[in-house]
């Protein structure tokens, strides 16, 4: 009996293996991806700080939205500033706290208008300004809540993905510009932008005799 050419094997060829990521590549892809969240949300707390610290400067005489207005802005900066260096999940827990608490203020302003301060339950003109900040807010509450969810934080996160976050900086400084401007107009054409203090809010664009300032204070 001869033997059977081993070019006639008919035996099943053995089933290939998937090739996957690596796990180190996978794990230092998901980090990039939450620097680069990271960067955006921060460089979005910073613009929004910015113009709420405009409002602050251009708000009328009331001392407690002045100090509100300034104290979020000053707060949204730094924690924008130290969450570009080192965001553990606590930092983002209160970036996402606080920027929500201070978007749902203006929601509450917009509609039923709020219990307290100068124009207390007056529903407030929706100006370009607080629109911009307030999304700007959002977008910081919601990025940080996921990463918070997923468990993930990020150190030297603009240094880990500089092109990336000096994408972000420019795109999201021009958004930010474009709110701190309305604020610094009112300061310059309308003496401070509703520094008389006493009369109710009509705009949000200095018409008809309403401040010029653009969150309609």
């Amino acid at each position: 009996m001869s033997a059977q050419p081993r070019w006639d094997d008919t035996a099943p060829a053995p089933a290939r293996r998937p090739v996957g990521v690596p796990a180190s590549g996978a794990a230092a892809e998901s980090d990039r991806n939450s620097a680069r969240i990271v960067s955006v949300i921060a460089l979005a707390s910073i613009a929004a700080g910015a113009i709420n610290i405009a409002v602050a400067a251009t708000i009328g005489a009331d001392g407690q939205t002045h100090a509100f207005f300034g104290v979020v802005g000053a707060a949204q900066v730094v924690w924008g500033l130290m969450a570009l260096v080192w965001a553990p999940r606590l930092w983002l827990v209160l970036g996402a706290l606080g920027n929500a608490v201070v978007a749902a203020t203006w929601v509450v302003s917009r509609t039923v208008g709020l219990p307290i301060g100068q124009f207390a339950h007056q529903v407030l003109p929706v100006g370009f300004s607080d629109t911009v900040a307030t999304i700007l807010e959002a977008v910081t509450a919601v990025g940080a809540a996921a990463l918070v969810v997923r468990g993930a934080g990020a150190s030297r996160a603009a240094a880990r993905v500089r092109s990336f976050a000096l994408a972000a900086a420019v795109l999201i400084g021009a958004i930010g510009l474009a709110g701190v401007l309305p604020q610094t107009h009112a300061f310059s054409s309308g003496g401070g932008g509703g520094r008389s203090g006493s009369t109710a809010p009509q705009g949000g664009n200095g018409g008809g005799g309403a401040p010029a300032g653009g969150y309609g204070y």
